[in-house]
Order: C-alpha cells, then sequence, then structure tokens
C-alpha cells in the first residue's frame, strides 16, 4: 500500500502544481477506482481512495513531506492520535494508523476513524488536521475541502462500498 500512496502522491503533486486554485481533483489508475485529493499550501496532500473495489476497503490518508512513523512493510502501521477540526466546530481526537510519511484513516475491523472523519467533512469548506506521531514533532496542515460530499459520494461509487453519510 506504502508504494500505491507514494506513486498517487507523485502523480498528485505534479498534476497539482498546474492547478490555480486549490479543489478536489480526480485520478483514476489503471485499476479503475477514482481516487479524490486536494493539495495544501505547502504540498501535503489529503487523498480519499480505495486500492480495490470492496466493503470497508476505502480510506483517507494525509501524505506528507517529511517522516512521521518508522518506514514499515505495508501491512504494518503505527497507531498515534490525530486531532481535526472541520471548519469552526469543535476539535476531534481520533487515532490513526501512521507508516513514514503519511497517516490514514480507516473503517476496518471496530475502527471506524475514516466515518468520524468523513461526518465532519459533509458540507465543511476547511479542514484542519494536528498530527501527533508518537516521539516526533507535531505538525499542523490546513485543507480546503469545498466540496467534499461530491468526491466522497464518487469514491464510494467507484470502489463499491457503502457510503457512511448515506
Amino acid at each position: 500500500m506504502f508504494r500505491i500512496i507514494t506513486s498517487l502522491a507523485l502523480a498528485a503533486v505534479s498534476t497539482a502544481a498546474v492547478a490555480q486554485t486549490p479543489t478536489w481533483q480526480f485520478y483514476e489508475p489503471g485499476n479503475g477506482t477514482l481516487q479524490a485529493f486536494v493539495v495544501a499550501k505547502d504540498g501535503t496532500q489529503f487523498i480519499i481512495k480505495c486500492d480495490q473495489p470492496g466493503k470497508r476497503r476505502v480510506f483517507a490518508v494525509v501524505v506528507t513531506n517529511s517522516s512521521l512513523a518508522a518506514a514499515l512493510p505495508d501491512n504494518k502501521f503505527e497507531s498515534g492520535p490525530v486531532t481535526f477540526r472541520a471548519d469552526a466546530g469543535a476539535p476531534q481526537n481520533d487515532n490513526w494508523r501512521y507508516n513514514d510519511k503519511f497517516v490514514m484513516a480507516v473503517d476496518q475491523g471496530n475502527e471506524r476513524s475514516l466515518t468520524r472523519l468523513l461526518e465532519q467533512l459533509d458540507g465543511a469548506s476547511a479542514l484542519e488536521v494536528r498530527l501527533k506521531p508518537l516521539g516526533r514533532s507535531e505538525t499542523g496542515v490546513d485543507f480546503e475541502v469545498a466540496g467534499a460530499r461530491d468526491a466522497i459520494n464518487k469514491v464510494y461509487t467507484t470502489c463499491k462500498d457503502q457510503n457512511p453519510l448515506d
């Protein structure tokens, strides 16, 4: 998964460099699953995607320019705290999966960090994310996310999954 996320990150950065205004952009790799992303002013990316269609396969990922955790194999991660806030709402504390230069929110097993995030994104125009990787410096990033509901719907449709916002 790390290689897939890294590949998308590189593609997204080159695409975003051309864009004049931050807005949702879409990328469809060879596997046919649509990915939606926005890019912050510092190049950090917020992506909603799945690697293959199926139930509970959608995830959100923040890809940074610096290391957040040890680089681990694709099936390994560190769990760590994240605080996010949509618009002027109350900050939400959660635990996401850290691996190298990215952190993920998922809905797998009993974990519902993705649903909690998406519920806050619905109708929001701004998303502030504070990453608190274990043993590393806290970092924050702001994304413009207006139109997130449409992007979320498109990703869930192509991933053949049930949108938790429906």
